[in-house]
């Protein structure tokens, strides 16, 4: 929830063997999945030009709709990845650079585990509705947001007991932590992050 407005995303469902799914907008990440190129090549072909979609209001994150993906795949006859999506999903909510890298660069060799990083309030309200993260790490430092509010949308979307949420922030108040706690925080953490901080929220068998 943002300012006030609820948005849903269909859930990823597959619409035929090695189709493209009913999902509307996909991430980059998504996108490289369903296809079988990297992330970084899905980039740069948004970029470039070669793949339509947009970029979140407010930050660096690229979407593309449903419709341009089947074009792009059709132009240059790619065939849809059979793969899984990523079965365990991180959203962290953050616009420090070093905390993304460290993040980015912990879970990158990890297949199964997907990455979505949410560097405005704004973007934060999409992506706790949109994305059905296992593990949210949210910055309380971010401009504008609302952490308690977080916590609210994330367990009114979902069973409490099924995601995660981190809090980060170089101090809490006892009084604020007593009310996180309530929200559903599991840890405090503080910045700076560590690799093996986020490895160690990282199921058993997603780490083989």
């Amino acid at each position: 929830m943002t300012n006030g407005v609820m948005i849903d995303v269909k859930p990823l469902v597959q619409d035929g063997p090695g189709g493209i799914s009913e999902k509307k907008i996909y991430t980059t990440g998504e996108v490289a999945t369903l296809t079988g190129l990297s992330q970084q090549t899905v980039i740069r072909c948004f970029d470039s030009g070669r793949i339509g979609g947009f970029r979140v209001p407010g930050s660096t994150s690229r979407r593309i709709p449903r419709e341009e993906l089947r074009q792009f795949m059709k132009t240059h006859q790619i065939p849809a990845n059979n793969e899984e999506m990523p079965s365990y999903r991180v959203l962290l909510i953050d616009d420090d650079r070093e905390t993304i890298e460290v993040v980015t660069q912990a879970l990158e060799a990890m297949e199964r585990v997907g990455l979505e990083v949410a560097s405005t309030a704004w973007e934060a309200g999409i992506m706790t509705v949109s994305s059905s993260p296992d593990i949210v790490i949210v910055s309380g430092r971010l401009c504008d947001l609302d952490m308690e509010q977080v916590c609210r949308s994330l367990q009114g979307r979902v069973e409490s007991q099924s995601v995660r949420i981190i809090a980060l922030a170089r101090r809490f108040r006892r009084e604020e932590m007593d009310v996180l706690r309530e929200l559903g925080v599991e840890s405090f953490f503080r910045p700076p992050l560590k690799a093996s901080q986020i490895l160690d929220l990282i199921p058993d068998r997603l780490t083989c």
